[in-house]
C-alpha cells in the first residue's frame, strides 16, 4: 500500500516549559530566540478543547501553507567547501545563545581528534553529488555491511540535533522492558520542542514513548525516558557511555533530545556507525518504519479523561519513497537541518546522514534520496572505507581508500568474528601456532637426540 503523509491528531497541548539543566557541562538557561529542535508547528482545533495539528520543521510549514515544494531563493547556494578540514575540532560557531557559557564556567575542551583527512568528498570514480545536496558533511553507507559508498568530512564535528536520540533509544531498549508502565510528570509533558503530546499524569508503555520518541521525535518522550532510566544526569552518561562503547569518537552529547548545549558534537562517521547498529535491531527498525501510531489517551492530574490519537511517522523519505525503511530527522538554528533516512532496494540496505544543511534546493530528506539513489549504482568493491573495519577508514593515510573483494563474495572480505577479526586472519594465525609448536617439538627432540649422541 502507497504511504501517505498525514498529520497527527494530538490529544492536548502541553505548555512550553524549558529543559533542565541537569547536563554534566554548565549552561546558562536557553534562549528564547533558540529554534526548539525539530522546529514543532502547532495548530490548535477549532471548537474543541482538546486536539492539535503537529508537524516539524521546515516540512510542518510546507503542510501549513499548503506548499509542496521548497523555495529555492538563491540558485547560487553552493555546498560548504570542507577540503581544508575547517570543522576538524568543533562545530560552526553558533548562531544563536544556546551554547552560551553561564557565568564562572568554562566552555568543555574539543574531543581529541584522531583522524587526519582527507575532509572533502570521498567518492567512487563517477559517483555524482546533486545539485540539492548542501549538507557540509555526508556519507552514504551499506547498512549490513558496513560499506561507505562515498562520504564528505566524515569526521568533521557537527551538531547532530535530534537524530542524536538514537542513542537514548538505544540504551532505552537495551535496559527496559517494553510493556513496562510509566506515569508522565508535568516536567516531562511541559518539555520544550517537538513533541509527542504526552499528557501530565498519564500512563504510557516504554513502547509508546519510544514511537513518540522516533516517530514524531518527541523531547517529552525523551524526558519521561530518561527520568525512567534515573533521571537527567544518569540518563545523559547512558547516552555518552553507548556512544564510547560504539566508538564514536567524534560524539560528545550535551544533551540526550538533541537540543543544542555547550560541547554537543558529533560527526557523520559517528552516526553513520550508531545508525548501522540501530537498523540492525528489530525493535528499532520496527518503529521508524511505523506510519501510524494509536497513541493511547490518558488521565490527567485533575481527573480529566483524554482521548487517545493517531502519530503519523514524519519521516518524509520513509513517506515519500516507495523503498523508504525510516530514519530520523532533526533540526535547531544552530544544527541547521539534519537527517538519517534509509531505503531497501532487493535486499539491499543503504542509508544517508546528512548533516549542517540548508533547504535551499531540496529538503534534507531529499538531499538524502538523491544520495542514497547514487549509492545504488556502486557496489562494496567500490567502497571507500568501512563503518566496520577500521583497516579501511583512511583516518591514518589521508587519501581514500578502496577496497577490492573477490567478485564471487562481494564484501566478504569484511564479515568479522566477535573479537573483530577477519575469518582467515584467524585460521593464518592459528595454522602459524601450529608450525611454531611442531618446529619447537623437533627442535627440542632433535636436542635430545644429539645429547644422547654425546653420551
Amino acid at each position: 500500500m502507497k504511504k501517505t503523509l498525514s498529520i497527527a491528531l494530538a490529544a492536548a497541548v502541553a505548555p512550553a516549559a524549558l529543559l533542565p539543566a541537569a547536563l554534566p557541562v554548565p549552561v546558562a538557561p536557553l534562549a528564547m530566540a533558540q529554534t526548539p529542535d525539530d522546529a514543532i508547528s502547532v495548530t490548535s482545533a477549532p471548537d474543541a478543547g482538546v486536539g492539535a495539528a503537529y508537524g516539524t520543521g521546515a516540512d510542518a510549514q510546507a503542510e501549513a501553507t499548503g506548499e509542496d515544494e521548497p523555495h529555492y531563493p538563491d540558485p547560487r547556494e553552493e555546498a560548504p567547501n570542507t577540503d581544508k578540514c575547517p570543522n576538524a575540532t568543533v562545530p560552526p560557531e553558533a548562531v544563536s545563545t544556546s551554547e552560551r557559557i553561564a557565568p564562572g564556567a568554562t566552555s568543555p575542551a574539543p574531543l581529541p581528534v584522531e583522524y587526519d583527512g582527507p575532509c572533502g568528498v570521498i567518492a567512487p570514480d563517477g559517483f555524482t553529488v546533486s545539485d540539492k545536496v548542501l549538507a557540509t558533511s555526508w556519507l552514504v553507507a551499506d547498512i549490513d555491511t558496513g560499506d561507505v559508498i562515498a562520504m564528505k568530512d566524515p569526521h568533521g564535528r557537527y551538531r547532530p540535533a535530534s537524530i542524536i536520540k538514537v542513542l537514548l533509544a538505544l540504551v532505552v531498549i537495551d535496559e527496559l522492558p517494553l510493556d513496562k508502565v510509566v506515569t508522565v510528570s508535568e516536567e516531562s509533558a511541559g518539555q520544550e520542542g517537538s513533541a509527542v503530546g504526552l499528557g501530565a499524569g498519564g500512563q504510557y508503555s516504554i513502547d509508546d514513548l519510544l514511537h513518540g520518541l522516533l516517530m514524531v521525535s518527541g523531547n517529552d518522550a525523551a524526558h519521561a525516558l530518561a527520568q525512567v532510566l534515573g533521571g537527567d544526569e544518569v540518563a545523559l552518561r547512558k547516552v555518552n557511555e553507548k556512544a564510547a562503547e560504539l566508538g564514536m569518537n567524534d560524539t560528545r552529547a550535551a544533551s540526550y533530545s538533541g537540543l543544542d548545549a555547550p560541547g554537543m558534537s558529533t560527526s557523520a562517521w559517528d552516526m553513520g556507525i550508531a545508525y548501522t547498529h540501530a537498523y540492525q535491531n528489530p525493535v528499532f527498525a520496527q518503529i521508524v518504519s511505523t506510519e501510524m501510531y494509536p497513541f493511547p489517551g490518558y488521565t490527567g492530574i485533575n481527573g480529566e479523561e483524554m482521548p487517545g490519537f493517531d502519530v503519523y511517522n514524519d519521516n518524509k523519505l520513509y513517506l515519500n519513497d516507495p523503498d523508504g525503511i525510516g530514519g530520523k530527522t532533526g533540526y535547531t538554528d544552530d544544527a541547521k537541518h539534519t537527517f538519517v533516512g534509509a531505503l531497501d532496494r532487493g535486499g539491499r540496505r543503504l542509508m544517508a546522514v546528512v548533516l549542517d544543511t540548508t533547504v535551499d534546493r531540496g529538503r534534507a530528506w531529499e538531499q538524502s534520496q538523491d544520495l542514497i539513489h547514487e549509492g545504488y549504482r556502486f557496489t562494496s568493491k567500490d567502497a571507500v572505507a568501512s563503518l566496520v573495519d577500521a583497516t579501511a577508514n583512511p583516518s591514518n593515510t589521508g587519501t581514500p581508500v578502496t577496497d577490492s573483494p573477490g567478485a564471487d563474495s562481494p564484501g566478504a572480505d569484511r564479515e568479522k568474528s566477535e573479537d573483530g577479526t577477519l575469518p582467515w586472519e584467524g585460521i593464518a594465525v592459528f595454522v602459524g601456532v601450529l608450525a611454531l609448536a611442531g618446529l619447537g617439538t623437533w627442535l627440542s627432540l632433535a636436542s635430545a637426540k644429539k645429547r644422547r649422541q654425546r653420551r
